[in-house]
Parts: structure tokens; C-alpha cells; sequence
């Protein structure tokens, strides 16, 4: 097996939070808190991990100087601790998904980067990212000097190997856990086993690895190595800056859940002359029967009434995405950027999670809403094997992961 195709893990000395119950302490990644979130959370308590995420200038010191002050003050004052020894860390999320309770088993490893661009290596982005939000995080990155927030990775575990050992860590006591607002149950486990450690960098040294969220972050980490490389006189293969804090779950864990994202929109003037020439039109009600088909549709909101398109040949796949693949071709993003509406930039939607929401939001506007099928995850390994990148917004993993449960610094 060629060296350049497989994922490079190990073991860590996280920083953690010192207290077992750490519900007040965490946060969700940084990109989905607004400013009310925000100053919720500041309330739960004044070492919430918020405040270096998102920090705010504070007199001559601006937000990532700030960041940096306020991540040396926790340490100092024994709010974070460092473990002692380079370990694993196995992480649960108890959520419920539309009425459905469900468990996502994973843990956290520091991942060896490479090249996102190359389309060569075992990690495998499946998103287009924004050069603005990778700017500052490289900024807050450089300052603090640690990666607060984690990617988010999906691998191959066909055997069910990592699933089996994720199942037998569960039933330790955990060494902390929190309760999030919408209700999602974290537990984490520190382990140090040298059997289960190696077992699991051994399972990962033949794996591809699929970034499922964290584009961003894990370009910016990439980019921070880059100057790392130019910078250090005493630059080696092996220091902390080559890797990256990284989740890890098994495509196989029974909690995977992927949501869609619906866009809203101002209706282009052409919208009904591309319907008629490219889509079948079918009642609402078989949207949901229609979504599970190869081929997915997309449901249209507009005047109050609704509508589900289906493309009439696959033919008008091939011709607006050539060199795509069917995986790629057949998703409803894709039909609905490529075909529906193909010449309106990323930025004009307004992405909503809900379809409730969406609707409320395009009567309030006067706009369109379309409802899509979320993403399967098979779809997107193929997509990411073939080094394909998916217009944004195209997968939602629910639920997100907690910021400030695990601190690996670089």
C-alpha cells in the first residue's frame, strides 16, 4: 500500500476542563453562533469556551490577542488541565433526530495533515470552502495556538472493529458529560489503553478519511503548517503543528445523521420556463416517497402552493455536469445549482435547516423556498473518492460536535 494513501493518527495530552460536569462550558462550533447565542452562553459561565472562540477585543488587544490571554488565564488559574498522558478520547452524543432517539459513538485523535488540494492523499474534502471565515480562524489559530474545535471525520470500518471498541468504551463511567440546550447528552472518555490505542492507529493506517464538517478548520490548519514549514529553523516531520485535532466515526455507527440544508430565494425570471423544460411535476405528497429514489427530486415553494420536480431525463444531468459523476449528478443539490437555478452565486440563498422555516421565511419575503432530500452517506463517500466538491451547504451532520470538550494544542 502506497504511504501517501493512508490516514496518520495518534494519541494526545488533551487540555480539559478540570470539573466531570462540564454542561456550562461548552459551545457549538463557532460558524453557527450568533450574537444572542453567544451572550447566553457567556451567562452560563465566565469560563465558557465561547469566550476564546469568539472572543472580543479587549482594550489595546485585539480579539486573538484577547483569545490568547484568556486561554493562558483558564490554564493558569486550573479551569483547564492537561492530561498526563498521550490518549484517545472516545466521545458519545445521545440525541434525538425527529422523534428517534439515537447514540453517534467516535473518538478524538490528533490527524496527520496533507495537502486538501491534491486529490492524492487519504483525506478526502467533499465541500468548497470561503477564504473570509479561513482568515480569521488562521488568525485566532496563531494566537492561541491550539485548536480549539475539532474537524469532524468519517471512515471506512466495515469489519465493525472501531464500532465494537466505541460499544466496549461506553460501558466505562465517562469522565465528563454535559447536556446541551437542544437536548443532546455528551459523554467523553479518556483512554490510555496501549491495546485499544494501537488497535485503533493500526485500523486507521490503511483508511481514507472523509471530512463530513470543519472544511474550513482543516485548511486553516493546512495553511498555519505552511508558514510553520517556512518559519522553524528546527521544522521535523513530528511536531504538533503536522497534525490536527480531529473526531473519528465509523461510516458503519448507527447514529449518523445527516440533515438537509434548504435555500430561499428571490424567484429568478426564468424559474417556470426551466420547470417546463427540464422537470416532471408530481403533487407534494410524493416528495417524500420520490427522495428516496436515485435520482432525487427537489420540492418548490411559491405562492402558497407546492410542487415536487422531478428531472424528466438523465440526460440533462450529464449535459450541465459532464465530468460529475452519477453520485455527484444525482443529488437534489447539485439538480437545483446545476439546472434549476444555475446562475445565481452561493451567497444570494438564505440557508435554513428547517423546511417550516424556509416556507415561513419565503412567504415573509416574497421569495421562493426549495425543500431538498438530505444527502446520503454513501453519496458522499463516492463523491469525496472521486475528489469531488460539493456546492456548499450540501450535508448537515446533526448533531454538531461541542467545542471546548477536548483542547489539543500546537
Amino acid at each position: 500500500m502506497g504511504a501517501q494513501i493512508m490516514a496518520q493518527i495518534r494519541p494526545f495530552q488533551a487540555i480539559r476542563y478540570s470539573k466531570n460536569i462540564i454542561t456550562n462550558f461548552i459551545c457549538p462550533p463557532y460558524d453557527i453562533i450568533g450574537d444572542e447565542e453567544k451572550a447566553r452562553l457567556q451567562k452560563l459561565s465566565p469560563y465558557n469556551i465561547v469566550n476564546i472562540e469568539l472572543s472580543d477585543p479587549k482594550g489595546a488587544k485585539n480579539k486573538y490577542k484577547n483569545a490568547a490571554e484568556i486561554f493562558k488565564n483558564y490554564l493558569d488559574g486550573g479551569i483547564l488541565q492537561r492530561d498526563a498522558a498521550p490518549s484517545l478520547y472516545f466521545y458519545e452524543q445521545i440525541f434525538d433526530d425527529h422523534g428517534i432517539k439515537m447514540t453517534r459513538r467516535g473518538f478524538f485523535s490528533a490527524l496527520k495533515l496533507e495537502n486538501p488540494h491534491s486529490g492524492k492523499g487519504a483525506i478526502k474534502p467533499h465541500e468548497k470552502t470561503l477564504a473570509k471565515p479561513k482568515a480569521d480562524r488562521l488568525k485566532l489559530l496563531k494566537s492561541v495556538r491550539a485548536n480549539i474545535s475539532p474537524i469532524f471525520g468519517l471512515f471506512n470500518d466495515d469489519k465493525s472493529i472501531a464500532v465494537n471498541i466505541c460499544k466496549r468504551i461506553a460501558k466505562r463511567a465517562p469522565s465528563s458529560t454535559a447536556m446541551d440546550k437542544d437536548g443532546v447528552f455528551h459523554k467523553l472518555w479518556v483512554v490510555s489503553d496501549d491495546d485499544i490505542v494501537s488497535d485503533i492507529v493500526k485500523l486507521l493506517s490503511n483508511k481514507k478519511m472523509f471530512i463530513a464538517d470543519g472544511h474550513h478548520r482543516y485548511e486553516t490548519a493546512w495553511n498555519y503548517l505552511q508558514e510553520k514549514v517556512q518559519k522553524d529553523k528546527t521544522y521535523s516531520q513530528d511536531k504538533d503543528y503536522n497534525f490536527v485535532l480531529a473526531y473519528l466515526c465509523p461510516m458503519e455507527d448507527s447514529g449518523i445523521s445527516i440533515w438537509p440544508t434548504h435555500r430561499v430565494i428571490e424567484e429568478p425570471k426564468d424559474l417556470e420556463e426551466r420547470i417546463a423544460k427540464y422537470f416532471d411535476i408530481y403533487p407534494a405528497n410524493d416528495f417524500k416517497k420520490l427522495s428516496k429514489k436515485e435520482v432525487q427530486p427537489l420540492l418548490l415553494y411559491k405562492d402558497d402552493k407546492y410542487r415536487t420536480l422531478v428531472i424528466k431525463k438523465e440526460g440533462f444531468l450529464k449535459k450541465a455536469m459532464p465530468v460529475q459523476s452519477k453520485y455527484y449528478r444525482n443529488l437534489a443539490v447539485s439538480i437545483l445549482h446545476y439546472i434549476l437555478l444555475p446562475n445565481i452565486d452561493a451567497s444570494q440563498f438564505t440557508y435554513v435547516k428547517s423546511e417550516k422555516e424556509a416556507v415561513v421565511l419565503a412567504k415573509k419575503n416574497h421569495k421562493i423556498a426549495i425543500i431538498v432530500p438530505a444527502t446520503p452517506v454513501d453519496s458522499l463517500k463516492n463523491i469525496s473518492l472521486n475528489n469531488e466538491m460539493m456546492p456548499q451547504k450540501s450535508t448537515y451532520f446533526y448533531p454538531k460536535l461541542a467545542s471546548g470538550i477536548v483542547i489539543r494544542t500546537v
